[in-house]
């Protein structure tokens, strides 16, 4: 879809016309499973509280595949950006994220996302042992 379009479409139009496409070639339970996280995400973003979640029932975790996450990721990237043009990328260790397509087509740019994450994700590790050391500590 070009630009043009895109700004005649109302980002929940787009929204709307993607999952129409996504409902017409996913299959039946994994659809129902995203469409649960669509809900619950836009109800996350939209509430003042911050003890809500998204329930999934263990009989339909089988249907939360890698597909399902990145179709997520895509439809709220259009609610972010107001674009469907988003391109989901890999970027290690079960993170994804998305780009725009020029950023997506430039090996750099993706590379210096990938380091950046697996430095976050570095961190992190760090900071849960430290954290992990002082509870063991009080607790001794």
């Amino acid at each position: 879809m070009d630009d043009q379009n895109q700004t005649q479409l109302s980002r929940a139009d787009q929204v709307r016309l993607y999952l129409a496409t996504l409902q017409a070639r996913m299959d039946p339970d994994q659809f129902r499973v995203l469409g649960r996280l669509v809900t619950g995400a836009i109800t996350l973003l939209t509430s003042p509280s911050d003890e809500l979640g998204i329930d999934i029932s263990d009989e339909d975790e089988v249907f939360l595949t890698r597909e399902v996450k990145d179709e997520l990721l895509a439809i709220l990237g259009i609610l972010a950006t107001g674009r469907m043009d988003q391109q989901v990328i890999d970027l290690g260790d079960g993170a994804t994220s998305i780009m725009d397509p020029q950023a997506a087509a430039d090996p750099v740019k993706v590379q210096e996302l990938r380091e950046w994450t697996a430095e976050q994700r570095r961190l992190r590790r760090e900071t849960d042992t430290v954290l992990r050391g002082i509870a063991d500590a009080s607790q001794a």
